[in-house]
């Protein structure tokens, strides 16, 4: 049962997708919501590390028939590849700001930069997320609650990309329909594929994925959110993100 619960996580990072482009289109205030989904993405993302990730780390490393030293190499190791392939991602990805160049020669060809970005964007998200799909099915069964704060860390990073995907194809709407389902589903094929094709893990399979997932997760806070968090230190909906990121992480916990 576990495991089925396990596989449907991804549909709810996914659901951010369309939030956001549910925002860009319905909503007035694209901006605040946004920076405010940062501030809780971080939180949330780095709760789950301390609370849930690394105790379960720690709980399978001892587990493991091997030399201390050999065991903290281990760690390291598949923390940094899950580090490591994250940034190979981001490499395809363009970067996440637009500024106005004074070359553009009028609003269409400003439109259509945009919709090009949004493009390349979400085709690069759309491998990105069946990578993470896997990693929320992993940690999901192991432990559910961490898999559900995963899947929520994973889609309150979503909600701004969506969100900024959204806007960049607003002129595109046909499009930008098709898109967003398949953003919606890329994380669940993602956990689809570990479900179709699973077979029994052993330990040590099981600790390197959880670490795996946990060097993804840590790239995805430090790398990616936290400049982000910088970018808008004087914005106060970026603490109040960061408030409700720990009144949930309290909360999980005191559920747990």
């Amino acid at each position: 049962m576990t495991n089925i619960i396990a596989l449907f996580l991804p549909l709810l990072s996914g659901l951010f997708f369309l939030i956001g482009l549910g925002i860009v289109k319905y909503s007035k205030h694209k901006k605040t919501l946004s920076i405010l989904s940062i501030g809780l993405a971080f939180v949330v993302m780095f709760g789950m590390i301390f609370l849930d990730l690394i105790p379960e780390i720690i709980l399978l490393t001892d587990s493991l028939q091997s030399q201390k030293i050999v065991k903290i190499i281990y760690v390291l190791c598949f923390i940094g590849l899950g580090m490591m392939i994250l940034k190979i991602f981001d490499k395809f990805l363009p970067a996440h700001n637009h500024e106005h160049n004074e070359k553009e020669k009028n609003k269409e060809e400003h439109n259509h930069h945009m919709a090009h970005i949004g493009f390349i964007l979400a085709t690069s998200l759309i491998l990105h997320n069946i990578l993470e799909g896997m990693s929320m099915y992993v940690v999901g069964i192991e432990n559910l609650k961490a898999g559900l704060l995963l899947a929520c860390g994973v889609g309150l990073h979503n909600l701004p990309l969506g969100i900024e995907i959204a806007s960049g194809l607003e002129k595109e709407k046909k499009k930008r329909y098709i898109i967003f389902i398949s953003l919606f589903l890329s994380a669940f094929l993602g956990a689809c594929i570990l479900h179709l094709f699973s077979f029994e893990f052993t330990i040590f399979q099981e600790f390197a994925l959880i670490c795996i997932s946990c060097g993804m997760i840590l790239y995805i806070a430090l790398f990616e959110l936290l400049k982000e968090i910088k970018n808008y230190r004087n914005n106060k909906y970026i603490y109040i993100g960061m408030a409700i990121g720990l009144f949930l992480i309290a909360w999980m916990t005191f559920l747990g």
